[in-house]
């Protein structure tokens, strides 16, 4: 059957906002799901009512090497090590 302006129907699911997740199936194009209303993902990628991790999710937390207080530990380490290295460098001279 030949489509027209008349015949041709515009749906809701058709204008709605799509999901922003990244796919393999579309070779990390983004997905073509139609988003949760109210989010920006669609169900399968997050957008489900309960999906997530809870707030300040402990189960997650596997060691602390990423944490952001070892993070600014190590960069105190290290700008203290480069300045003691700085600092042998001007003395043997």
């Amino acid at each position: 059957m030949k489509t027209t302006s008349r015949t041709e129907k515009i749906y809701a699911f058709n204008n709605a906002p799509r999901c922003g997740a990244r796919t393999k199936t579309n070779n990390g194009q983004p997905c073509r799901c139609p988003a949760v209303r109210g989010k920006s993902r669609c169900r399968i990628h997050g957008g489900a009512t309960g999906s997530g991790a809870p707030v300040n999710n402990q189960n997650a937390l596997k060691h602390g090497f990423t944490t952001k207080k070892s993070k600014q530990q190590k960069l105190e380490v290290r700008s203290l090590l480069n300045a003691c290295s700085t600092l042998l460098k001007n003395h043997a001279d």
